[in-house]
């Protein structure tokens, strides 16, 4: 029964001491979990990536947003996300349902790349308890998992959120609103849509994603007071980065 205890080690703030980390018990043993890839996105129902390709002229979500909403100048995506209600929302019914299931944990998300928060925080005030939803969706996530005594994880994306979302700086090349910068080079909402023109080729092509992570440091003290909030927020169990450990070993001496 030793190796089902969790390790009480205490790790030092860098990686070698990392790489002696073991798995705890409850993710070896837990066989199937859920996770909850859910945020403002969900709104126009048209794929993954929308706040990004709703800024790239051409692509379908663009199209699909100008026949929905109007041009990304008037209608942005800090307009979309307002309409996200989330009024059916029942996650202590959801959470019965997936323990049903079999699930062992369960994983909400924190935010995806589109620097919308699903928790109410004192850094970004484009969050689901101040817009939208008037929830805390994290926090009843948490409070369903907790009533099952499931372990409660979180994702962020928000590492490759720099740069990921430098489309929105850009205009239309052809049509009736060529030249006509989209609504993130509006300063009102500069600290929503990023001060990433450093990664905006005008003129370029835009519609691949310039690098994932930035070098931007002040990028990287943004992220990383972010996830000392999400932790200090809720605790959880497990914080899934995605890709790799955003910004390498900067950082790391925080967690301890």
């Amino acid at each position: 029964m030793e190796d089902l205890i969790m390790s009480t080690k205490k790790f030092e703030a860098n990686f070698d001491s990392l790489k002696t980390f073991e798995c705890p018990a409850w993710f070896r043993d837990a066989k199937f979990g859920i996770w909850s890839h859910w945020g403002a996105q969900s709104v126009p129902m048209y794929g993954d990536w929308y706040a990004r390709n709703m800024y790239i002229e051409g692509s379908p979500q663009y199209l699909y947003h100008l026949r929905h909403y109007g041009h990304p100048s008037k209608f942005g995506y800090k307009d979309l996300v307002k309409l996200w209600k989330a009024e059916n929302f029942d996650p202590e019914g959801l959470m019965d349902l997936y323990h049903k299931a079999g699930a062992r944990y369960f994983v909400g998300q924190a935010m995806h790349h589109d620097h919308f928060f699903n928790f109410p925080s004192k850094l970004n005030r484009f969050n689901s308890a101040e817009i939208g939803p008037m929830k805390d969706i994290c926090g009843l996530w948490k409070k369903a998992a907790d009533r099952h005594k499931l372990p409660f994880g979180l994702t962020e994306h928000l590492g490759a959120t720099f740069s990921w979302w430098n489309v929105n700086k850009d205009a239309d090349k052809y049509g009736a609103y060529a030249g006509v910068p989209y609504d993130g080079n509006d300063p009102s909402y500069r600290n929503f849509y990023m001060d990433n023109y450093e990664h905006f080729t005008k003129g370029g092509d835009n519609s691949k994603v310039p690098c994932w992570y930035t070098t931007n440091p002040k990028h990287h003290e943004y992220w990383l007071s972010v996830m000392k909030e999400l932790i200090d927020l809720y605790t959880p169990d497990l914080l899934y980065s995605d890709g790799g450990l955003p910004f390498g070993q900067r950082g790391s001496g925080h967690f301890n």
